[in-house]
């Protein structure tokens, strides 16, 4: 049987790397993917895994080392970051992109194209939250991105 070729792997390939890259909960299911074939082939090796799962060896060697410590693939996940927690939850934001479909006039605010500050006035009258021009012209360019 002729071997299949993946079209465009490179890009494909980068496109996986980037989703890894940026979710937690891919990461770790990454990382035990990496652990079995490590844990399956007698021949493979930090390096060969590393090279094969773009990884450095050491990153390979640390879960190793790690999981063999603690005796638990638990110990492989994203720790939470320290940090200011958000001022907007993750539905407040859902209910502002929606919101963003429609002129602000719509919304009782002054203006026929969002920008940060007629948001900023938005957020402030609907959920009582101060947010500053800056903030809600990142805000803007972030939900209109997703």
């Amino acid at each position: 049987m002729k071997r299949l070729v993946l079209e465009n792997s490179d890009s494909i390939v980068n496109k996986i790397r980037s989703y890894l890259d940026n979710n937690g909960e891919s990461q770790f299911i990454h990382r035990l993917h990496v652990l079995m074939r490590f844990g399956i082939s007698k021949d493979e090796s930090c390096d060969s895994l590393g090279a094969l799962f773009g990884h450095s060896p050491r990153s390979v060697s640390n879960w190793i080392k790690k999981v063999n410590r603690t005796g638990d693939i638990e110990s492989l996940r994203n720790k939470p970051l320290p940090g200011r927690p958000p001022r907007l939850t993750k539905a407040q934001k859902c209910a502002i992109k929606e919101v963003l479909q429609n002129s602000p006039e719509k919304c009782g605010i002054a203006g026929k194209k969002w920008n940060g500050m007629n948001l900023s006035s938005y957020i402030n009258g609907r959920y009582g939250i101060v947010l500053k021009e800056r903030s809600c012209q990142r805000l803007l360019r972030k939900l209109i991105r997703i």
